[in-house]
């Protein structure tokens, strides 16, 4: 899923592999009627599913020994399948590493 160099896992040192992709998830607070703040985390029916692309791996092998090309890149934002990837804490961030396959759209 991804890799690092050196001592410990920073956004810095990490690599995606395959056909995976970093994403620095959002973490959005909702406001209820009576003015309370529910952090995203306490809503159990989904977790977030866009993100900021952070790394890219080199993409898929397939038939006959080619690539197939990634088509998103750093920086761009993405949607993708709700409960899709896994999550990873860099330091106070939270990421999730999510298959090329997962990603809905980039906008």
């Amino acid at each position: 899923l991804v890799k690092y160099t050196g001592d410990e896992l920073t956004k810095d040192s990490v690599e995606a592999v395959g056909d995976y992709v970093l994403v620095q998830v959002e973490m959005k607070d909702e406001e209820t009627s009576g003015g309370l703040i529910l952090a995203k985390s306490s809503d159990d029916k989904s977790r977030p599913s866009t993100g900021v692309v952070v790394r890219v791996g080199p993409g898929k092998m397939v038939s006959g020994g080619e690539m197939m090309p990634m088509t998103v890149s750093e920086g761009d934002k993405v949607k993708f399948r709700d409960f899709a990837g896994n999550e990873v804490q860099i330091g106070e961030e939270e990421f999730s590493v999510v298959k090329m396959g997962d990603v809905l759209a980039k906008f």
